[in-house]
């Protein structure tokens, strides 16, 4: 092409045809102009698709990290409901007058000591996503809900599970160790008399564990509705980057 451009300029000035020259000079450079400007524009939309691909796999990976948050705070919450029933069941006894059932009173005793529960607020993909160049890339009113589940609700749940172990290392202090019922190898029958030794002891501290489980279990399914109540929004704004990147 240069070769034919180069000609037709030779022939125009052995012509003298000078006028023409600077027309068709003129119009040279506004091709050779208005070829950049399509190449650019052509790579701005190469590089724009790009960003929204990466976007959109940082939606899914956010995606994916509050799903498990959420499967968590539900499963966390159905244990709480087991322990909890197990726990009414178990003060009806006392209120009766009759032993702790054997079936659940190792169970009672188990959690009643479990001072290592413990509770990630944050997870390492959330970390590199709020820490990558792409977090400023979402919609505020995406980010502030998807920030207020991880700092406002897991924060919650971290000092309701904090607080439930403090109670844990404090019933075994003050009243498990003393009363034999560490050892849970032992006979169920033998550890349900222990506590009918004592029921007023085994009732407050069984209620402090109670009111612990409550709390988390609150906080668990306050957690899981967010999370629920955030995701079509998330799903909606990924769907529309990707449908715009093809």
């Amino acid at each position: 092409m240069p070769r034919i451009f180069n000609a037709i300029r030779q022939r125009l000035l052995k012509e003298n045809r000078i006028t023409r020259y600077l027309a068709y000079a003129v119009g040279e450079i506004v091709l050779v102009v208005v070829g950049i400007l399509i190449a650019l524009q052509i790579n701005n939309w190469n590089e724009g698709r790009k960003l929204r691909l990466r976007q959109v796999d940082l939606i899914n990976a956010l995606i994916l990290d509050l799903n498990a948050k959420m499967e968590e705070n539900m499963g966390d919450l159905k244990i709480g409901e087991r322990l909890m029933a197990k726990a009414e069941k178990a003060l009806q006894d006392l209120g009766s007058g009759a032993a702790i059932d054997t079936a659940d009173v190792r169970t009672l005793l188990r959690n009643m000591a479990a001072d290592e529960w413990r509770y990630m607020t944050t997870t390492p993909s959330y970390t590199s996503i709020i820490n990558s160049d792409l977090w400023q890339q979402l919609p505020d009113t995406l980010a502030i809900g998807v920030q207020r589940i991880y700092d406002h609700h897991s924060n919650g749940l971290r000092v309701c599970f904090e607080k439930h172990s403090e109670y844990a290392t404090h019933c075994r202090l003050t009243y498990l160790a003393p009363h034999g019922l560490l050892d849970l190898d032992q006979d169920p029958m033998a550890l349900s008399m222990k506590i009918a030794e004592d029921p007023e002891a085994f009732r407050v501290h069984l209620t402090t564990f109670m009111s612990g489980v409550y709390r988390l279990i609150k906080f668990n399914g306050a957690s899981g509705k967010a999370i629920e109540a955030q995701m079509p929004a998330l799903i909606s704004y990924r769907d529309e980057l990707a449908g715009g990147s093809h």
